[in-house]
């Protein structure tokens, strides 16, 4: 249980103790009213509506990037339409005027506020992120947006419906909110507060967005160095109070708040939003409702770096002992044939098994057989032969599955390091990008070997652009990053035209021996390995991928362009809108 938690608690029910109806519009426009500028508690509810509206909370990352396998012979058009080359102008819609004019009715009011000069401080610095993210969440979809930052009245057209401000523009408001943010909200937070630390790494982070390819054509320094910066300031401050990487990566999750912890969505049951379902990253077997996500390709799993540092590489090492030597983020990540118990339903009892041991399920492509129980009545929903192992709540069982009480950690220490490390790269400072990569591999296990390297061998600064990227893909494997790192960098179309064949990828594993003597339980899988039969399988349909330009930035809706003739489309969707402006 929690010690300390954020009750992200609704808008609705403080208000209705303040003696307001909630549900009256005027009431929630009318922050002039004696019980919002005078009751501090009524305030901070109207602020922890916004923490509701926006804090990110996904367990799930989609099917949308090389982290995951794809889709099943049931539902054979699960591929999305970012992979499938039917991406639309219609396909991503993400626009929340509404919630950011709730941000702009406090802003505009909250100095009037006859409360505590502190609390009132926190909370203005807590609204001015959350416009800051709000528009950041648009911008790095779109490019430039509507820059609305007065509440004006939904009638006054006039005011509401502008035309799209230059990306620039955007931008440069983001940062204005943040640099406000900054010293108005309390330093450290020790219950999940938007903080100091959290604003600063969050600004290190839009200005490396800003930096990178999708916006930066003409790959300009000067913004490579704002980003180099920003990053190394949030480093200096997050030390300097505590803050840092945590020693074992498996437990990140697990241990709440720990030092690493920066930006966080806290869960808990029967507490706030009664926890969150994780029936979908589960095996059926230890699950009920859902089944299928965050399953890992074969790609991911493959780039998960050896103890020593080195590739693995499939062309000369055999499938059948994959999980030996592998760094700590594996074995922390990657749940695989053979793999020791990590649920509760599992502990002390049973390994993790997804091998076949008769002619059950498809022999071409290994999918939608059956899993390797005593009574073979499970159906086998991992498309790879994996499941996810990182970010469980490892103690919630089959019955309790949707009350998850692992919180969702949106900015973690090794993200702010990464970020300074990728921007050092780009401004020529080598050795203080591989030096923060060594920290990276150093706990996750990896042998720093003869040259202190921790298998890094990259020396230039493409070789070791390359060894960033890579290593984010398995630093930050199912955390929501590998979706917009792609677009950021401008490789989402080939990475994928990249994959063999244009095929996500799986394993199909069989046993050799017979039913009678086929492992279960505890059997350790290092003493078998080699009764297994190891082949490797396609997904079920090829991925088609759309030129670059209609990844980097996505089209405006339909239902957005119809709504007001002051909006341009993108120039890649057919429009007139320039976004690297």
């Amino acid at each position: 249980m929690k010690k300390a938690y954020i009750i992200l608690s609704s808008l609705f029910s403080l208000m209705m103790l303040a003696g307001c109806d909630p549900l009256d519009k005027n009431n929630l426009a009318a922050l002039s009213s004696e019980d919002v500028l005078t009751n501090p508690k009524v305030a901070e509810a109207y602020v922890n509506d916004m923490y509701a509206n926006f804090m990110p909370s996904s367990f799930s990352v989609g099917r949308l990037t090389d982290e995951t396998m794809v889709i099943n012979g049931e539902n054979a058009a699960g591929l999305s339409d970012y992979l499938k080359g039917t991406l639309t102008a219609d396909t991503y819609n993400d626009f929340p005027y509404e919630n950011i004019r709730k941000i702009n009715i406090f802003l505009a009011q909250v100095d009037n506020a006859t409360f505590d000069e502190n609390i009132k401080k926190s909370l203005k610095g807590e609204a001015l992120f959350w416009r800051a993210f709000a528009y950041f969440r648009m911008v790095k979809a779109y490019g430039g947006v509507e820059l609305i930052l007065k509440p004006e009245s939904p009638a006054n057209k006039d005011a509401i419906f502008v035309a799209r401000s230059k990306t620039s523009e955007c931008i440069a408001q983001i940062l204005k909110d943040l640099d406000e943010s900054i010293p108005l909200v309390e330093p450290l937070s020790t219950i999940g507060r938007i903080d100091k630390g959290a604003a600063m790494s969050f600004k290190g982070r839009v200005l490396l967005y800003w930096a990178s390819p999708q916006f930066n054509r003409a790959n300009d320094v000067a913004r490579w160095t704002a980003a180099y910066q920003a990053s190394k300031d949030a480093l200096t401050f997050l030390d300097a109070n505590g803050k840092g990487l945590y020693a074992n990566y498996k437990d990140l999750w697990t241990d709440e708040m720990n030092k690493e912890v920066i930006m966080v969505k806290r869960f808990q049951y029967p507490g706030f939003a009664n926890g969150y379902s994780q029936a979908g990253m589960r095996p059926l077997l230890y699950s009920r409702g859902a089944v299928g996500d965050n399953i890992p390709s074969l790609e991911l799993v493959n780039a998960y770096p050896m103890k020593d540092g080195s590739k693995y590489n499939p062309a000369t090492m055999d499938y059948k002992t994959l999980f030996k030597d592998r760094d700590k983020r594996f074995y922390a990540s990657i749940a695989y044939n053979g793999a020791e118990p990590y649920l509760a339903e599992m502990f002390g009892k049973e390994n993790m098994w997804t091998y076949y041991y008769d002619a059950d399920g498809n022999a071409a492509t290994g999918i939608n057989g059956k899993e390797a129980r005593a009574d073979n009545s499970e159906n086998l929903y991992s498309h790879s032969s994996f499941y996810p192992a990182k970010m469980l709540d490892r103690n919630i069982t089959r019955t309790t599955v949707e009350d998850g009480q692992v919180d969702w950690i949106e900015i973690r220490y090794a993200e702010v390091l990464m970020n300074m490390a990728e921007a050092a790269n780009e401004i020529g400072k080598a050795d203080e990008a591989l030096a923060a990569m060594h920290k990276i591999r150093n706990r996750a296990g990896i042998e720093p070997g003869a040259k202190a390297n921790y298998g890094i061998n990259a020396i230039t600064l493409p070789e070791i652009r390359k060894a960033i990227m890579d290593e984010r893909l398995v630093e930050f494997a199912f955390e929501g990053q590998r979706f917009w790192d792609l677009r950021r960098w401008r490789v989402y179309t080939s990475t994928f035209n990249s994959f063999k064949d244009k095929y996500f990828h799986g394993l199909r594993v069989e046993w050799n021996g017979t039913a009678a003597d086929r492992p279960k339980g505890l059997v350790d899988i290092n003493t078998i390995a080699n009764k297994f039969t190891i082949t490797e399988v396609r997904d079920y349909r090829p991925i088609v991928m759309l030129d670059e330009e209609k990844y980097s930035f996505f089209g405006i809706p339909k239902s957005t362009l119809d709504r007001s003739s002051k909006i341009e489309q993108n120039k890649s969707w057919g429009g007139t809108f320039d976004p690297l402006q």
